[in-house]
């Protein structure tokens, strides 16, 4: 299993606005703890691949599970799954890969070998936090063609991931709704968040959107934790 993320799905601060396919995510999630994660790992993960192998079609590859998560005790909440994805999310994955430290390539070498038992990443156990930066009228009509202006410069710990970009020649512009995911990783939610958003800030192109409460669910949860 690679780590666990999640994502922030509305446009705009508070979870208010129009759904969109992500506006910004962190890793880990807190409210999968080791109890709640051995669960999914039980419930949904392992029987849904021993379904697929019973049926004649063993699959390798990766599997995105949406879930939904009800409160109460881990041994108790609700869990739903929404989608199944034969393929990684975003912005979920950025954070996620963020935070791997040993040479990923590997782990694939072992999907494509069978041998996916032997496969060990080396996870940062520091928090990563990614900030989607999206184009003018994202999610309804969303604008191509702005120059962007200014990157922040990627460092160790803090990575711009471009999704809708272009330079087709000339310079570099927006070419999608979801323009570039400025991720950072720190040892705090709250620290990397700072980190995410003083790149952000270094980030320039007319019409950006972006939500500047990206994590507020990991940091609510710490202080129900204090």
């Amino acid at each position: 299993p690679l780590a666990t993320s999640q994502d922030h799905k509305r446009l705009l601060d508070g979870d208010a606005g129009p759904n969109t396919g992500g506006m910004g995510a962190y890793s880990p999630a807190p409210i999968v703890t080791p109890a709640l994660h051995n669960r999914i790992m039980r419930e949904i993960i392992q029987p849904t691949m021993q379904g697929m192998a019973h049926d004649g079609i063993p699959y390798t590859g990766f599997l995105y599970a949406g879930l939904m998560i009800g409160p109460g005790p881990d041994a108790s909440r609700s869990l739903k799954v929404l989608e199944f994805n034969c393929r990684l999310g975003d912005p979920e994955t950025q954070p996620i890969m963020l935070r791997v430290k040993s040479d990923f390539s590997e782990t694939l070498e072992h999907a494509l070998d069978g041998t996916l038992d032997q496969a060990e990443i080396d996870w940062d156990r520091r928090t990563a936090v990614g900030v989607v930066l999206a184009a003018a009228g994202y999610p309804d009509a969303p604008r191509k063609g702005d120059p962007i202006t200014s990157l922040a410069p990627d460092t160790a710990d803090c990575i711009t991931f471009h999704a809708g970009t272009t330079t087709d020649g000339g310079p570099l512009r927006t070419s999608g709704g979801r323009v570039l995911c400025v991720t950072a990783l720190a040892d705090s939610i709250r620290r990397a968040q700072q980190t995410a958003y003083d790149a952000v800030n270094q980030t320039q192109f007319e019409g950006r959107q972006f939500r500047r409460d990206i994590g507020w669910r990991a940091l609510a949860a710490g202080k129900r934790h204090d």
